[in-house]
């Protein structure tokens, strides 16, 4: 064991800690998973429907089914993940996810469509996404807000480029060869960072959180070296009302993201805005998560981090009030600030609160038992938008029902209650 700790103690890079390596890594992954999330996805839309003559819920009911499978599987996976690490998993679902994408590009019919997309979101859903969002938390404790924000932050950097990126190709060539970009680039960007350097957690390299060393007193205190901080076990927290709550404002929540922006450049050309205005709409919607991010991070690491999740859902809130109300480009800019701002933050702070109350050690567990629920509400969103849409030409009932559920999310923060620590370091 002296030998091993010895091996560890200086790290590549002038003794950086190594948990700021996976940040990075996991930064360029969640970059990468935009290639098929929905602001994406949303630069597709009105391309494909009209070559093909399709409705655009014909498109929504394979990226719903697709994340409802999605959902299920993660609930498979967050367990795995917890025992074995998140190597594999992320290589594997790279290199498959690349080459559906690039497969996109080849569709000639619904079929086609409905399987490639299906598997895409199982893909990002089951496995993607719940260990981009998770492996961070264990390589940092005083530290996890500002590590967890900086690794969000490349997949709001993503769905600001990508479908930036994609929808210039879309002008200037077509859609089918934007897939292929976009697809040729998910390898380039984590093929080669997931398979040679991404570790489990740092007691695998004689490390502790935060980059503390891991010493033979450390192996000695109770020979279990996850004693310091919190750890809950599914079991205990389904036996806490808090998690419920948690599983329910992340369901509602991700019922009206996709919602949104499933459908924002369609709604924004919809109003006749010009498509470039409608896309750099979305860009500064996807940025302008990046200062919110790391703002935030660093406050929930000193206040309440129910009280930021209150502040941060009241801006989301305004932010789609005032969506329905845009009539020029400025209008769109001032929407995309505030709501992409605050939308950013709410997924770091959901994944945030649910490891700081109840610890890292079986996160991948916690994520995959609310993840099938969440997953149901992120499918059915841009479905019954669409919906509402091709059955009444105009958004406007969307908009006010997903209003409503956001006041529903405000009134279920102020019941969040910090959960009973269960298991302390010494």
């Amino acid at each position: 064991m002296k030998n091993q700790l010895h091996k560890f103690k200086l790290l590549p890079l002038h003794n950086m800690y190594y948990g700021w390596i996976i940040v990075g890594i996991i930064f360029l992954s969640s970059f990468a998973s935009a290639v098929q999330l929905n602001p994406t996805l949303s630069v597709f839309i009105k391309p494909i429907t009209n070559e093909f003559d399709w409705n655009r819920s014909d498109l929504a009911g394979a990226v719903t089914i697709g994340t409802i499978i999605g959902g299920i599987v993660a609930s498979i996976v967050g367990p795995i993940l917890d025992r074995f690490g998140p190597r594999w998993i992320l290589s594997f679902s790279f290199l498959f996810l690349g080459t559906l994408v690039i497969l996109l590009g080849q569709v000639e019919a619904l079929w086609h469509f409905y399987i490639i997309t299906i598997s895409t979101r199982v893909l990002i859903q089951g496995f993607i996404n719940i260990t981009c969002q998770t492996v961070v938390a264990r390589w940092f404790l005083k530290l996890r807000g500002r590590a967890m924000a900086m690794a969000n932050m490349g997949q709001r950097f993503g769905t600001g480029v990508i479908p930036y990126f994609t929808q210039s190709i879309v002008i200037h060539q077509d859609w089918r060869s934007a897939a292929r970009s976009i697809g040729i680039l998910t390898w380039i960007l984590t093929l080669i960072p997931t398979t040679m350097w991404l570790k489990r957690k740092p007691q695998d390299m004689g490390l502790l959180p935060d980059g503390k060393l891991l010493t033979n007193t450390d192996l000695d205190e109770e020979n279990n070296i996850n004693n310091y901080e919190i750890s809950y076990t599914l079991k205990d927290a389904l036996r806490n009302r808090t998690f419920f709550i948690l599983g329910g404002i992340a369901t509602i929540a991700s019922f009206v993201a996709t919602g949104v922006n499933f459908n924002m450049i369609p709604y924004l050309t919809d109003i006749g805005m010009p498509a470039d205005q409608a896309v750099t709409i979305l860009l500064i919607w996807s940025l302008s998560g990046i200062p919110g991010l790391l703002i935030v991070g660093f406050l929930a690491e000193r206040f309440s981090n129910k009280l930021i999740l209150f502040g941060c859902y009241s801006l989301i809130t305004f932010g789609v009030m005032l969506l329905t109300s845009i009539d020029t480009f400025a209008d769109g800019i001032i929407f995309a600030i505030l709501h992409g701002g605050s939308f950013g933050t709410s997924l770091l702070l959901q994944n945030l609160i649910l490891a700081n109350y109840y610890g890292p050690d079986s996160l991948g567990t916690l994520r995959g038992a609310i993840i099938p629920f969440q997953m149901t509400g992120n499918s059915i969103g841009p479905l019954v938008a669409t919906i509402i849409y091709d059955t009444q030409g105009s958004y406007s009932q969307a908009m006010n029902l997903y209003i409503f559920l956001l006041f529903l999310i405000l009134v279920a923060i102020l019941f969040i209650r910090v959960p009973l620590r269960k298991r302390i370091s010494q």
